[in-house]
């Protein structure tokens, strides 16, 4: 009955310094634009009504992201949290940042969106010089996207969830 209750997550960690830094552009006509209270109700055309509320927590908290806009639509979005920040598997220390909340619609994929939205959101954050992300295991296309931008391989963790909780969080350092 437990495994009802509990959940184990499988997540890759990978990190950058901002002088191993590859900048991924993409030829599609993408436009960033940074997600606000204004706009945070797009997401229900990507992923759902349920995300709505999600981004607007995630801008509570002072993360920033930006969407990836195509003919007009948004197609991809990503984030990047500061310390202080709540995040499910990370504390993320002083002098870091964690990049998280990908996603690209099916219709956008392999456009080098992903990377490019990467790099947006790394060169925005032009003070820090060292960046985290991480994939779930077997997620191979995103480990693709933010290899091409530089990032090196840390290591794989196990994070046990429960009521809305980890319970072993790892702590992010510069």
């Amino acid at each position: 009955m437990a495994y009802l209750l509990f959940k184990c997550w499988h997540e890759r960690l990978f990190h950058l310094n901002r002088d191993e830094l590859h900048p991924c552009h993409t030829e599609a006509k993408v436009e960033f634009v940074p997600i606000d209270e204004q706009n945070a109700g797009l997401v229900a055309n990507l992923r759902g009504d349920t995300y709505v509320e999600q981004f607007k927590n995630q801008l509570r908290m002072g993360d920033f992201g930006y969407y990836a806009f195509l003919d007009g639509k948004p197609v991809a979005y990503g984030f990047v949290k500061h310390q202080g920040s709540d995040d499910y598997f990370y504390r993320i220390g002083d002098g870091c940042l964690y990049l998280c909340r990908f996603f690209t619609h099916e219709g956008a994929r392999g456009k080098g969106i992903y990377p490019a939205l990467i790099t947006a959101l790394i060169e925005r954050e032009a003070d820090c010089r060292s960046f985290y992300i991480c994939t779930e295991r077997g997620n191979v296309a995103s480990e693709r996207g933010l290899l091409k931008v530089g990032f090196q391989f840390i290591g794989e963790y196990g994070f046990i969830r429960g009521f809305k909780h980890t319970f072993n969080k790892k702590k992010l350092k510069k």
